[in-house]
């Protein structure tokens, strides 16, 4: 096999095997991880007292990601039952960590 092609295969079974996973940021480790599909995306939300964190685990493509950031809020309400308080989200179409009211 050329190398480039065992270097590309290595690198997509790598990729496929940590498809799915989830890790949060310090502040969530250890907190309850829920899951959810939303638009046909896959997200893990973490919750830690009135804050909360969004991870998308699908690929998404370009177009995918403009509304992706609505998608992880949308999520966090979905799962923990609570309100996203307004202007606290903050993040991009991969994680968002945000206040939440209950």
């Amino acid at each position: 096999m050329h190398p480039c092609l065992a270097a590309f295969a290595f690198v997509l079974a790598i990729s496929l095997g940590l498809g799915g996973c989830a890790s949060p940021s310090p502040r969530f480790l250890g907190a309850e991880e829920q899951r959810v599909t939303i638009g046909g995306t896959q997200i893990a939300v973490f919750r830690d007292g009135d804050h909360a964190q969004a991870i998308r685990l699908d690929y998404a493509g370009r177009a995918a990601r403009r509304d992706m950031p609505e998608r992880l809020v949308q999520a966090i309400g979905q799962t923990t039952g609570c309100s996203v308080r307004p202007g606290s989200a903050e993040g991009d179409s991969g994680v968002i960590t945000a206040r939440i009211d209950c």
